[in-house]
């Protein structure tokens, strides 16, 4: 999950404890805010705090506290449901959401946050509509179109996504993750030089960015740098393992162009084992496999790719798999 802005409430006290722009030099300084004991700290403007140093359950326990005497603060609940959903609570924040839309269905940015929410839940097309509803709240909210641009990606849409993702950006939206958004959909329109631009740009901006690394990777592979695509998914798939499974297969099927073999056969026993009903896996295992001269196990492999292949209907995929059997049947070596 991406985090969230957690842009709900700023107080005077909020914007204290968040901190201020930097004095100028012939700045006068300003008096010192003196808080009486008896008086309490924002509670909303606390709670933020805690949000932003990723104390995430402490600041749903002091909303909810707050929330036990205002309940009907639209704010607050969308506050508690950021933090609910970064604790990975999706239908807990959802109820908040909802709850602050009932009380406030001008919230702009409840539809934003629950959008990003939707999608996380798969809920493709409440996630579209909620984005919209955003964008027409407010057409200068540069995040709305970016998270509208992750919604249709996320459903091949890819030109809406790209205008979306460029409306973003002219709208002054930027960091890492953005530029290799774009960078990953320009590849997919057939934009590989806007692509190189982003994916470069995204990476300069924050080189360890798995969405940089992993879009680098992708439209190194498109463009057969194999060995470009390598190094870019090693990056990814070492910040995290075990969340990494299409790295795998991305990374097998690149090394098996390379002929690495032996380091293809790995990857690809690690995803087929993640990703059983995937026949592209068996695919990319059988090449591996043959090229490490187990012959038998190479057309096992192709007879579950095919048979995964004819289930899905995907008849290039059977054609192309087809040869290959024959081709090892045969003894011949695999064409690139």
């Amino acid at each position: 999950m991406r985090l969230r802005v957690a842009a709900t409430v700023f107080s005077l006290a909020g914007a204290l404890l968040l901190g201020a722009p930097a004095r100028g030099a012939d700045t006068p300084a300003a008096p010192a805010l003196v808080t009486p004991a008896s008086e309490p700290a924002d509670p909303l403007a606390h709670a933020q705090l805690l949000f932003r140093e990723r104390k995430y359950k402490e600041s749903v326990d002091e909303l909810t506290e707050y929330l036990g005497a205002h309940p009907r603060d639209a704010r607050a609940l969308v506050m508690r449901g950021d933090a609910k959903a970064e604790l990975n609570d999706d239908d807990a924040a959802l109820q908040d959401y909802n709850a602050a839309i009932g009380i406030d269905p001008e919230y702009e940015y409840a539809y934003v946050t629950r959008c990003e929410t939707r999608l996380d839940v798969d809920d493709a097309a409440g996630a579209l509509a909620d984005c919209s509803r955003a964008i027409q709240l407010d057409p200068r909210d540069g995040l709305a179109y970016k998270d509208r641009a992750e919604v249709e990606f996320s459903s091949g849409a890819y030109d809406a996504a790209l205008t979306d993702d460029n409306q973003a950006v002219t709208l002054g939206e930027g960091g890492a993750w953005l530029f290799a958004a774009r960078c990953d959909v320009e590849r997919l329109v057939g934009k590989p030089e806007q692509a190189a631009a982003d994916c470069v740009h995204a990476l300069a901006l924050d080189p360890k960015n798995r969405r940089g690394l992993w879009a680098s990777g992708r439209l190194a592979l498109s463009q057969g740098r194999y060995r470009d695509g390598i190094q870019a998914l090693n990056a990814y798939i070492e910040q995290d393992p075990t969340g990494s499974t299409s790295g795998y297969y991305y990374r097998a099927l690149a090394y098996n162009r390379v002929q690495s073999y032996r380091l293809a056969l790995e990857d690809a026993q690690t995803y087929v084992q993640r990703a059983p009903d995937d026949p592209d896996g068996y695919r990319e295992r059988a090449i591996a496999r043959y090229g490490s001269g187990d012959k038998d196990g190479a057309l096992a492999d192709l007879d579950a790719a095919l048979h995964g292949y004819r289930k899905g209907g995907d008849g290039a995929e059977i054609e192309q798999v087809t040869a290959l059997r024959k081709a090892v049947q045969a003894g011949a070596p695999l064409a690139p």
